[in-house]
């Protein structure tokens, strides 16, 4: 299977910011709980926002390029995505106020949108699939 121009400048884009947000989580991982710099400490937790707005970009601009049936696929992926994302933190934060986990809200908070990403490509897959089945 050929890759499109859209698909291409897509992977073009994202990879790179892949690469770079898992560079700096690890930067971020290993100077933050040494830093004794509020400052510092920030300007390392916000450094990784930097690459995730390059992928939030690339991914509007490959569903506002494709065509109506892939446009259509992503909008059903991103719903199931969301729903069942926000449908598990909610539920999750549910059961950490009724039992005392010893989680800290950091802890599940940095996870939503690794998980709304994951979420998205499992969804997309699926919903992909079914519309291929119904051909």
């Amino acid at each position: 299977m050929t890759l499109r121009a859209v698909h291409k400048r897509y992977l073009r884009e994202f990879i790179p910011a892949m690469f770079a947000y898992v560079a700096l989580i690890i930067l971020y991982g290993a100077f933050v709980p040494r830093t004794e710099s509020v400052f510092l400490k920030v300007v390392l937790a916000l450094l990784p926002l930097m690459p995730i707005a390059l992928v939030i970009r690339a991914i509007v601009r490959v569903i506002r390029d494709q065509d109506e049936l892939e446009r259509r696929i992503d909008l059903e992926a991103i719903a199931i995505a969301s729903t069942t994302t926000g449908f598990g933190f909610f539920s999750f934060g549910l059961l950490t106020s009724a039992v005392d986990w010893k989680i800290g809200s950091d802890a599940v908070a940095i996870w939503v949108l690794p998980c709304l990403f994951a979420s998205f490509g499992l969804a997309k897959c699926f919903v992909a699939w079914r519309y291929r089945a119904h051909e």
